[in-house]
């Protein structure tokens, strides 16, 4: 189990790779590449946004892409979320 939380205290964590990737037109396999990571490991993060890379993944990511930590995760608020709702704006 990793030491780190896909919970903030302000919401919850996020990946950005897919969105990423498709501004510099490449595959997860390229990156697989450029960053000497299991192609299987990039797929997994591109495929699920809501899976967090360990901090080794990640900060060979970054260097691989010429891109920060907060460029790759981002924090998704739960009271935007939840005012949507409660709100009765949006169907539940």
């Amino acid at each position: 189990m990793p030491f780190y939380s896909a919970h903030t205290a302000s919401g919850y964590l996020f990946n950005n790779l897919s969105f990423l990737l498709d501004q510099k037109n490449l595959s997860s396999f390229a990156l697989s590449k450029l960053a000497s990571l299991s192609p299987t490991t990039t797929r997994r993060i591109c495929a699920d946004d809501r899976y967090i890379p360990s901090p080794d993944v990640l900060e060979k990511i970054c260097l691989s892409l010429e891109v920060t930590p907060g460029d790759v995760l981002k924090i998704q608020s739960t009271m935007e979320l939840s005012v949507a709702v409660a709100s009765g704006v949006f169907p539940s």
